[in-house]
């Protein structure tokens, strides 16, 4: 394999792809290690190491937490699990270079516990000021939960979370919204009420769009997630003309079995074909998306896919380089 240095291919490739910042970003979370190492290991310096080699492919990222949980709610913001960092890691790469390089909607998680969820959400105040103060724009939206809206009673908390929350973040020049996975259902379904709701509220929604089972072609996997986002978006400009439809997630595995393919459809080179078609596609029509995801995460259970959705792996040893799947590069 080809070693390189980050700091050459990463100077040389920022831009490059700066025409299509906010259009292919990707989702990003430090969850790449195999070894039981928890997630809260990693360093800042480690957390900007993997957003700059996020940055020789894509110029905008989407978190998914602020790492609150039972055992660290009583701390500094800063001192959660390593999710908390990635604001900060982010606005420092933007102040090393002068300029936004780096674009980031931090996610908020979903918790049952409503003392943990309010400092989950404090919390994420509180780094989106620190990195937009070192560095301005760095963040430029907040995004409330994860495929968390599956009846009226997930749905209230989010439609609740963004109302409460709305006049905050718009003070600091921040935007709201969801990430949910039944955009669908804004045309019929049990949660159409719901969805519209949340829709008037928000200023943006990422709808997760993932190919059709047996997706054996990326252009027409590609068209499929294009018919379902041009009729989750007209469903939403219903309720509010403003809004910003946006495609959260999709992806596809590199290897092993997974929702919508079995093994043998599960390839580097499927993968690769699906990410620049869908990099064609938002490019072309000028629509936000977030592929899924950055890096390997060997940790998940479930399908055997689901631990290859990643444009990189981190190495077999879990030392501190990682592989761009698709040319076989090293990233140090």
């Amino acid at each position: 394999m080809k070693k390189v240095s980050l700091l050459i291919l990463f100077f040389g490739v920022v831009v490059t792809h700066s025409q299509n910042i906010n259009y292919f970003g990707v989702a990003y979370s430090p969850y790449v290690r195999s070894d039981g190492v928890y997630w809260n290991s990693y360093t800042l310096e480690e957390i900007k190491q993997m957003l700059r080699i996020v940055l020789t492919n894509h110029n905008a990222i989407s978190s998914y937490s602020m790492g609150v949980s039972e055992w660290n709610y009583n701390g500094p913001w800063d001192q959660a699990d390593s999710n908390c960092l990635i604001a900060r890691a982010s606005s420092q790469i933007n102040r090393d270079h002068n300029s936004v390089v780096l674009s980031l909607a931090q996610g908020i998680y979903q918790n049952e516990n409503p003392t943990i969820l309010q400092v989950e959400i404090n919390n994420a105040f509180l780094a989106v000021q620190e990195a937009n103060q070192v560095w301005p724009g760095t963040v430029w939206g907040l995004t409330f939960t994860n495929e968390y809206v599956v009846n009226q009673q997930t749905g209230q908390r989010v439609l609740d979370m963004i109302r409460n929350n709305r006049n905050r973040a718009h003070s600091m020049g921040l935007r709201v919204g969801t990430r949910v996975h039944i955009c669908g259902e804004i045309w019929n379904g049990p949660n159409q009420q719901i969805l519209s709701e949340i829709a008037q509220v928000s200023d943006y929604i990422m709808c997760n769009l993932y190919p059709g089972p047996n997706s054996d072609n990326a252009d027409r996997a590609v068209q499929g997630i294009s018919d379902a986002y041009y009729s989750a978006r007209d469903g939403f400009w219903r309720f509010n003309p403003h809004l910003e439809v946006i495609i959260g997630e999709t992806g596809w595995a590199s290897q092993g079995e997974t929702f919508f393919n079995p093994p043998h459809l599960n390839t580097i080179a499927h993968m690769t074909n699906f990410w620049n078609a869908m990099r064609n596609w938002a490019t072309a029509h000028r629509v936000k998306v977030q592929m899924f995801a950055a890096f390997d995460e060997p940790w998940k259970p479930g399908h055997s896919g689901e631990r290859h959705f990643g444009w990189w792996r981190r190495a077999p040893d879990n030392s501190y380089y990682y592989i761009e799947k698709s040319t076989g590069i090293i990233f140090t």
